[in-house]
């Protein structure tokens, strides 16, 4: 209790003060604790900082989860739908703590904390798209998912980042839906697939001639 409360008074000082400026003092002030027992529990801001991060991107991930589990069953554009719908309501829910989040977020966590959280989306996309009504070669549902993960994850951080006071972010729900569906289709399509082969084959004979 003590760690998440020092997780969530770490979060609460980001937003009012910035990373920059805040101190292991207000921190552990707002928690409620003394300085002692924060170094019970990390060894410096930085780590907490990289706690608190990896904290709320876990809950978030969870939320998604549980959301799409009781969507399967759709097809894959209610499900691309709903999975959207459910990272803007997570971010844009909570906009100043996910946009100071999301500015730390590489300045302190390790490409190993990253990419374990990276993955644990890309596990929400392939269990949301194995679980819709569309069909889909397992062996293609990892590089696909990945796909999905890279298009909304850069759409919803810019968007908090950059366009948060623009209204016009919640009609691009749309536009983002239909940019992941056709590449999920399209991955997937046979006729994409003999193209590709083909403009192998046509590479392969310049190269040898």
């Amino acid at each position: 209790m003590t760690l998440q409360s020092l997780q969530d008074s770490f979060v609460r000082v980001l937003i009012d003060r910035g990373y920059e400026k805040m101190t292991i003092r207000e921190v552990v002030a707002v928690a409620g604790v003394g300085i002692g027992t924060f170094y019970d529990y990390m060894p410096n801001l930085r780590s907490l900082a990289a706690s608190a991060i990896n904290k709320r991107c876990t809950e978030s991930a969870a939320v998604l989860s549980s959301t799409m589990i009781d969507h399967e069953g759709l097809s894959i554009e209610l499900t691309v739908e709903q999975l959207l719908k459910a990272l803007v309501k997570e971010g844009f829910g909570n906009p100043k703590e996910w946009t100071a989040l999301l500015m730390l977020e590489r300045q302190v966590s390790s490409a190993a904390g990253l990419k374990k959280i990276h993955d644990l989306y890309v596990q929400i996309w392939s269990h949301a798209i194995r679980h819709s009504t569309f069909d889909i070669d397992e062996d293609k549902l990892i590089s696909v998912s990945r796909m999905a993960h890279a298009i909304s994850y850069g759409w919803y951080s810019h968007d908090l980042l950059f366009y948060i006071d623009d209204p016009r972010h919640t009609r691009s729900i749309d536009e983002i839906a239909q940019g992941i569906i056709g590449i999920i289709k399209l991955t997937v399509s046979p006729e994409l697939n003999r193209y590709q082969n083909t403009l192998l084959g046509s590479s392969v004979v310049k190269v040898l001639d």
